[in-house]
């Protein structure tokens, strides 16, 4: 899906050129997130985000990543346990850092890329914004669906079923009787 980006680049090369990646990826380059999103029509390539990436400096002249990520994706709902449609329109300030204590020292509004190496994946970035959109929970707006009703026609009711297990505190109860 994503045939002009790159699956490497150098961003502080980026930083310097004041270049921009702008584009659209499929499932096929997001495999963390392919295992998180509810298949859609069966097509492993179908269209997941749009994104663009701006590559600059700052005022104070540090190396940043502006960034927007939307997609629309398909999650399946914790409560009914049916597909439904999440929309993702993200917007970051990413700041290029080489270590965790400069990452400590970036001012509000920023977020610390800690180049490891000095190649960047801009298809695992824009994943990665994905992936921190996403609900811990995922469900339908609420009152949109209703939990799955428990068929109690085959089988005991909950009020019926009996536990002839012997209790393991019984003992202890008696000892407490006796004192």
């Amino acid at each position: 899906m994503c045939e002009g980006l790159p699956r490497s680049v150098d961003p502080k090369r980026l930083v310097e050129q004041r270049r921009s990646l702008t584009g659209a990826v499929g499932l096929d380059r997001l495999p963390r997130l392919a295992e998180v999103v509810v298949a859609g029509d069966g097509e492993p390539n179908q269209l997941v985000a749009r994104f663009e990436l701006r590559f600059d400096r700052d005022t104070a002249g540090r190396g940043t990543v502006r960034g927007e990520v939307s997609a629309a994706l398909m999650l399946r709902c914790q409560r009914c346990n049916e597909p439904y449609e999440f929309p993702v329109e993200s917007r970051f300030t990413l700041a290029l850092v080489s270590g965790l204590d400069e990452a400590r020292r970036l001012p509000d509004g920023y977020e610390p890329l800690l180049l490891e190496r000095q190649r960047l994946d801009p298809a695992a970035l824009v994943e990665d914004e994905l992936l921190l959109a996403l609900p811990a929970v995922p469900r339908h707006p609420e009152g949109a669906c209703a939990p799955p009703a428990v068929d109690t026609s085959e089988g005991p009711g909950v009020e019926e079923v009996v536990d002839d297990a012997p209790n393991p505190f019984a003992v202890l109860g008696h000892l407490k009787r006796r004192h």
